[in-house]
């Protein structure tokens, strides 16, 4: 092996795991003008790891400068500082705008457009229901109480409330302001009852007389 050979092998070995191209540059570097096999040992020992970190960084930088060069002449058209004749510069292709018209296909917006009117109308149908069952319920418990539509219908009773406790007060507050509620069946006919009864008592009587009076 030569010399730039016996050093790389030596970098290899000291340096294992380290990027090869960076010890070749270093083992290219260092072999330069070396012709005494006899220095490759004391060449290779005053080698550090900052140096090959140094050679790398200086590589990369190198690299990272040629690239903005390169790309400043191919920008502005020019090569080593002068224009490039016969070629004007371009201004870069501008990227399409989408659309925002194009982004749903027709069908798709036509499919979506229908799904949103049928859940609405399905949203709808559903609040209706419940309004109607809810207003059901109300007049059934209204009912109970005895208290007429007027005092209630129009007025906003919450979905949640006990519609027991809310007749209680209703009725309460219709009492104390002196309004008479009517008579429930039951209580119309009490009175009538109590006169058949007093009849019957009557002929009860009379009977009973007639024939202590015939048993004489």
């Amino acid at each position: 092996m030569n010399v730039y050979e016996q050093i790389l092998a030596g970098l290899r070995t000291k340096f294992s795991g380290v990027d090869d191209a960076t010890l070749q540059r270093i083992a290219s570097k260092k072999a330069e003008g070396v012709t005494d096999e006899g220095k490759v040992n004391s060449i290779i020992e005053g080698i550090f790891f900052q140096d090959v970190v140094m050679n790398y960084g200086d590589f990369r930088a190198d690299g990272a400068q040629k690239t903005a060069v390169l790309n400043y002449e191919k920008k502005h058209n020019i090569k080593d500082g002068k224009p490039i004749e016969g070629n004007e510069p371009k201004d870069p292709p501008t990227e399409p705008k989408p659309n925002p018209k194009e982004e749903v296909p027709a069908w798709a917006q036509s499919l979506i457009d229908s799904n949103k009117t049928l859940s609405e109308k399905l949203a709808a149908m559903d609040a209706k229901e419940k309004a109607d069952m809810r207003a059901k319920q109300v007049d059934e418990v209204a009912k109970s109480f005895g208290i007429p539509e007027f005092a209630y219908k129009g007025k906003q009773i919450a979905d949640d409330a006990d519609l027991n406790q809310y007749f209680t007060d209703l009725k309460q507050v219709m009492q104390d302001s002196g309004f008479q509620f009517a008579k429930t069946p039951e209580e119309g006919s009490g009175g009538q009852k109590n006169e058949f009864s007093s009849i019957a008592e009557q002929i009860n009587k009379g009977t009973k007389e007639i024939v202590e009076q015939q048993g004489k």
